[in-house]
């Protein structure tokens, strides 16, 4: 039996000799590139069927030589990578359905400006009254004028101003959550090793027809004992999730600091009515240590097992 106790004692240190090794390796305003500054970078307005609105942008050259610039207006979509960002629609691609640009016009077309000098563009929206009530957006964008006097579509050397109208009347409005996730540092995830970069993740997806601004608060629970609760979409102007399209919201979550189950409660709001939304997930923080206890006591038990039945079936064999 000291025999057996001795190769236990022997694997016992192996064992957490390579675990503690482990213990150390990681678990898994805008300014373009043309030298220009827009402001303001978005614009929201509520325009009425039949009335017209003057949205006014301002822009700089910061460069230091003289600029001829174009003024072009273009119709956005969502970015598929729901991360807020717009898909300027080029090469005069037009969506017929929330698209601005059929809706607007602007002066001047162009114009030439001295180093740090600012120039004011009015971009006037004329909704008729025959427009369908919702969302409509785009972006009024600033290049440099070709040589030839002809529209340039480089996207990279321009710059751009969001502008988004709702039309009021009896529009349709729906919300919902098709994910509600913890993570750590973006990746989601159901067991955590530490409680460093929590975030809890929530993408909307907007099946109305009018761009949305989501708000309301995460709140963080260990059983019943509410540790914390953390605004989404809280920053100025909030973000907008387009009709049709989905958008990711991320915020910071932190007071996870002890092994055990927790729980996120999400409880948002959005639309002219107040429409809610809730929902619920839940996570686990296991620290790695408690990770490397649990394996070695569940190899010990293991090698105790397989040296009692060998013993067993040697004194079997006697008899």
């Amino acid at each position: 039996m000291k025999k057996y106790s001795a190769r236990i004692t022997v694997i016992f240190v192996a064992l957490a000799t390579l675990l503690q090794i482990g213990l150390v390796s990681p678990i898994q305003a805008a300014t373009g590139g043309s030298g220009y500054k827009v402001f303001p970078i978005r614009t929201d307005i509520n325009v009425s069927r039949g009335t017209s609105q003057t949205v006014t942008v301002y822009v700089q050259n910061v460069s230091g030589s003289v600029e001829n610039i174009q003024t072009i207006f273009d119709d956005f979509v969502a970015n598929p990578k729901e991360n807020g960002s717009p898909d300027i629609l080029l090469n005069g691609a037009t969506d017929t359905q929330h698209g601005l640009k059929q809706f607007t016009t602007f002066s001047p077309a162009t114009f030439t400006l001295q180093p740090q000098a600012t120039q004011t563009v009015k971009i006037i929206v004329s909704i008729p009254s025959v427009a369908a009530p919702g969302g409509y957006y785009g972006a009024v964008r600033f290049a440099p004028e070709s040589q030839n006097g002809k529209q340039s579509v480089n996207l990279s050397a321009s710059v751009a101003s969001l502008i988004l109208v709702k039309v009021p009347g009896n529009f349709y409005e729906n919300m919902t959550v098709t994910k509600f996730s913890a993570a750590q540092k973006g990746l989601a995830g159901d067991i955590f090793t530490n409680s460093k970069n929590l975030q809890a993740i929530t993408v909307f997806q907007n099946n109305g027809q009018a761009q949305e601004e989501p708000f309301g608060k995460v709140a963080l629970l260990k059983g019943n004992k509410q540790i914390g609760t953390f605004d989404i979409n809280a920053t100025t102007p909030p973000g907008n999730v387009l009709p049709n399209s989905s958008r990711s919201f991320t915020v910071d979550i932190n007071g996870a600091n002890s092994f055990g189950e927790y729980t996120l409660l999400g409880n948002f709001g959005y639309g002219s009515k107040g429409q809610s939304i809730s929902v619920k997930t839940t996570f686990w923080v296991v620290p790695f240590a408690w990770i490397v206890v649990a394996i070695v006591i569940l190899v010990l038990l293991i090698i105790i097992l397989l040296l009692w039945l060998r013993a067993r079936s040697k004194k079997t064999h006697r008899f």
